[in-house]
């Protein structure tokens, strides 16, 4: 009986340094997120007065229900996108097509690269008249445009970039996934006649749910959270048009100094994010159930 004590304390002393950890960096800076959320002024007033759910009303009434929405098509977007291009790449590199396996080192180079290094590659790339996108559209004589200052043209201008700054992930993970797959349950396939398509419909995708889920939960947090690109790019300009949640966030509290409503989205976009997440975690646990 001691001894089952002594190795109960010491797995729960082992455990207890990231535990305190999450709760002074993550669980304690969320309660005053959310106790902060319900007081007005900004992040220099020494005495905030109490405003309830004010602040809520007025985040969703002057650009906050519309920066949700944009972070919405972002997100949508970002999945379909990275996600895609991830599986097909990393069925690409899974096959035994000669010099393939060489392809693989591009992929990872955006995810190594720093963020506002190639996001300001890509703002000269986007820019109007000398930019590497309208001189190829010149080329083929189509008419140039500035994405930059258009608003549809800039959330696909960001999207495009957001999107090829982390699809490289994605393109690991399923080459894993892949590579995990029984070998002679696709050769016995192979043998009884199926061609590629038939392989990775009847048993390749089936055999990776679970892992195709994992990875449509952190490309969901990724979009959700996404920053940097838009803060380069477009500032979350033309007209917002690319005012994502969590620029409005850094809008409100460091450029207008409203803390009050930058902490409302923030308590809104972790519950969404929260919110999402749960869902997602249960889809998962059907699909295991199920299998």
């Amino acid at each position: 009986m001691r001894r089952r004590y002594r190795t109960w304390a010491l797995a729960y002393a082992f455990v207890a340094p990231t535990v305190l950890l999450t709760v002074a960096f993550s669980l304690i800076p969320l309660a005053m997120l959310i106790w902060r959320s319900l007081y007005g002024g900004g992040v220099f007033d020494a005495s905030p007065q109490y405003v309830g759910l004010d602040n809520y009303r007025q985040m969703l009434a002057e650009g906050g229900g519309h920066a949700l929405g944009v972070t919405a098509v972002y997100t949508a977007g970002f999945v379909v996108l990275t996600m895609g291009a991830g599986l097909a790449l990393a069925l690409l590199l899974n096959s035994k097509a000669p010099g393939v396996a060489r392809l693989r080192a591009p992929f990872v180079i955006p995810l190594v690269v720093p963020v506002v290094a190639t996001a300001l590659i890509w703002a000269n790339m986007f820019a109007p008249q000398f930019g590497l996108i309208n001189r190829l559209l010149s080329l083929v004589r189509l008419p140039q445009a500035d994405f930059l200052s258009t608003p549809g043209l800039a959330l696909l201008a960001v999207l495009s970039f957001g999107s090829w700054q982390f699809f490289g992930q994605n393109v690991i993970l399923y080459l894993a996934a892949l590579k995990s797959l029984p070998g002679d349950v696709l050769d016995a396939a192979s043998v009884d006649g199926a061609g590629a398509w038939r392989r990775f419909t009847s048993i390749q995708w089936p055999m990776m749910r679970r892992q195709t889920l994992l990875i449509w939960v952190v490309t969901t947090l990724t979009g959700l959270q996404t920053f940097t690109q838009i803060y380069v790019l477009t500032q979350g300009g033309p007209d917002g048009a690319t005012r994502t949640a969590l620029y409005y966030v850094y809008n409100e509290g460091f450029v207008q100094f409203d803390t009050g409503r930058a902490n409302a989205m923030g308590v809104v976009l972790f519950l969404l994010s929260l919110l999402i997440t749960l869902g997602q975690i249960w889809l998962i646990g059907r699909v295991d159930r199920a299998r």
